[in-house]
């Protein structure tokens, strides 16, 4: 009987540290409140289908296009574009990253141009950056493009992608057992004046709460836990001080929203999400000095 008794406690043992490691490795290191962390809803990080890609950059080449953006090339000394310097059409320089996304040999360096998630300057989103801080482009031009940007289609250094539940549920009674709960991923951040990625700006924030400086550009990527059932809507506010100078778009479920304050304040992004008659919902808030 002992020896039974001592065989069960180990299981149990065993059973609890299983139980703790899948709490620490989906949801404790993430910051999830949600006690979502079984074999029911396994996470995978999301990238854009390929050929889903290559149509919103197609889209976005466009957007440059009929804008007649520049690429500013020259820098003042704070990093902030020099208007009266060289500058060429980045109608140029985009249409060179599609002839990459479109040759399988250099896939890798058109993506790479896109972001440049090392940070380093002169990106196709750092150069869209510099136009408006130029005044080529509005705030709100320079959002609705960087709207049309998809997420990465595969994995790339420095870029920390959105979770999603690995697979819809479609059995009958699926909103039985529907707990919705969502988070807010910071699917990237890039900073003025030079417009480079921000690498310590990524993930999920503390409290879902960030303290900056003005003019960096955000998307907030809503992800949902609890839940696989099929049929969820995404709805989106988002809330600015008075008179504040922004441009903010909320895009698709999976693209979220992109925000640029260039005023000082508190902004606060709210995702909701519903399905089988359930609600949940999560603010971000950006606090700029």
């Amino acid at each position: 009987m002992k020896k039974i008794q001592a065989i069960m406690m180990f299981l149990t043992f065993v059973s609890g540290i299983l139980y703790l490691s899948c709490k620490k490795d989906q949801c404790s290191d993430k910051g999830y409140s949600s006690p979502v962390c079984d074999n029911r809803y396994p996470l995978k990080p999301y990238y854009t289908p390929f050929n889903d890609f290559t149509g919103g950059m197609e889209k976005v080449v466009t957007d440059i296009k009929v804008n007649n953006v520049y690429a500013f090339l020259d820098t003042l000394p704070n990093g902030y574009p020099y208007v009266e310097g060289r500058k060429n059409p980045l109608y140029d320089f985009a249409s060179s990253i599609m002839d990459e996304l479109n040759s399988s040999n250099e896939i890798d360096s058109g993506l790479y141009d896109i972001f440049h998630f090392d940070g380093s300057s002169f990106s196709l989103i750092s150069y869209l950056m510099k136009a408006q801080m130029a005044e080529n482009i509005s705030p709100q031009t320079l959002i609705s493009i960087i709207d049309d940007i998809p997420l990465p289609p595969f994995p790339v250094d420095n870029y920390d992608p959105p979770q999603y539940v690995n697979s819809p549920d479609t059995v009958a009674n699926c909103c039985d057992s529907c707990r919705p709960d969502v988070q807010i991923h910071v699917s990237w951040t890039f900073k003025p004046a030079c417009g480079n990625y921000v690498d310590t700006v990524k993930g999920y924030a503390a409290n879902n709460t960030l303290k900056q400086s003005s003019g960096r550009l955000y998307r907030f990527t809503p992800e949902v836990r609890g839940c696989t059932c099929p049929g969820g809507v995404w709805t989106y506010t988002v809330e600015a001080p008075d008179g504040a100078s922004y441009g903010v778009t909320p895009g698709s479920s999976i693209n979220g929203v992109n925000l640029l304050p260039l005023s000082s304040g508190t902004y606060k992004v709210t995702f909701t999400y519903n399905v089988c008659g359930k609600t949940a919902t999560k603010t971000f808030t950006v606090i700029i000095s």
